[in-house]
């Protein structure tokens, strides 16, 4: 990838014009017609296609108005996100596609072993065999399927994801999130694949800028408790299992959702935090 920060023109809606490369055809570049471009950066990905990142100043975007709301979000594994108003949001999953990922990943792998071996062999014989080159070319071809296939999962979790928070901040004038490190998570090896399939550190990055973006306000609380507490009555029952998802409260007979009950928590310690 190479970044210029001479000046590039919107020709047409679906071309631009480079330094040095000249005009090119985009996409998207309709949108670029109120604001100043500042940087260009042109990359090679992994997938074998060529991208046009670029830099622009734009106004900032308009405040939304007020609904008077606000909520308190539990993040989890089964279910990506959890209200405090009972409503629960799903995590992404693209079985088709993670499905075809893991196929050509094994393929890339196999592929590669053939290749190591046949280069190893044309070392030390000093001569080439015709099988090297086939097995090259179908070991590149596997690497840009697979890469392909995972680009097209990370794509459609991000439009998930800004799909969900921009409907969060339309909704609500406060959020209040619990300040998890995602990567202290990962250390268990039972659920570190979930906890990354859930992105919890770009939704929480979508909602930090978005809120900033459209006046609305963000509080972050420490996650402490937030499941053994009862909401109704503040009795602490102490820890419980992960395959534990509903309790009653044994003081005040309150029946709770466990994740329900996190939400409406983490709602009172902002409120709590802000007076």
């Amino acid at each position: 990838s190479y970044t210029g920060r001479s000046t590039c023109h919107v020709l047409a809606k679906r071309r631009i014009r480079l330094p040095k490369l000249g005009s090119i055809r985009t996409s998207k570049t309709n949108q670029l017609n109120s604001g100043r471009i500042k940087r260009y950066t042109v990359s090679l990905e992994p997938t074998g296609r060529y991208y046009l990142s670029l830099q622009v100043e734009v106004e900032a975007p308009q405040a939304l108005p007020k609904t008077g709301r606000m909520v308190g979000l539990d993040v989890g594994v089964a279910d990506l996100v959890i209200s405090s108003d009972g409503v629960k949001y799903g995590t992404f999953h693209a079985p088709w596609a993670e499905k075809q990922a893991t196929k050509w990943q094994s393929k890339y792998a196999k592929r590669k072993h053939q290749v190591t071996i046949t280069v190893r062999q044309w070392n030390h014989n000093h001569k080439t065999v015709k099988e090297e080159l086939n097995d090259y070319q179908n070991w590149q071809r596997a690497q840009q399927q697979k890469a392909r296939y995972q680009a097209k999962i990370a794509n459609q979790r991000k439009d998930y994801l800004h799909k969900l928070t921009t409907a969060l901040v339309k909704q609500y004038d406060v959020i209040v999130i619990e300040d998890l490190k995602a990567k202290n998570l990962q250390k268990n090896h039972c659920l570190a694949k979930a906890i990354a399939n859930a992105s919890w550190f770009q939704f929480r990055t979508m909602l930090a800028y978005k809120c900033a973006w459209y006046g609305k306000k963000l509080i972050t609380v420490k996650p402490n408790y937030t499941s053994q507490i009862c909401s109704h009555c503040g009795y602490h029952s102490g820890p419980k299992p992960l395959n534990i998802r509903e309790w009653t409260c044994p003081k005040c007979g309150t029946y709770h959702d466990r994740d329900i009950n996190a939400a409406v928590n983490i709602l009172h310690k902002g409120l709590k935090a802000v007076g």
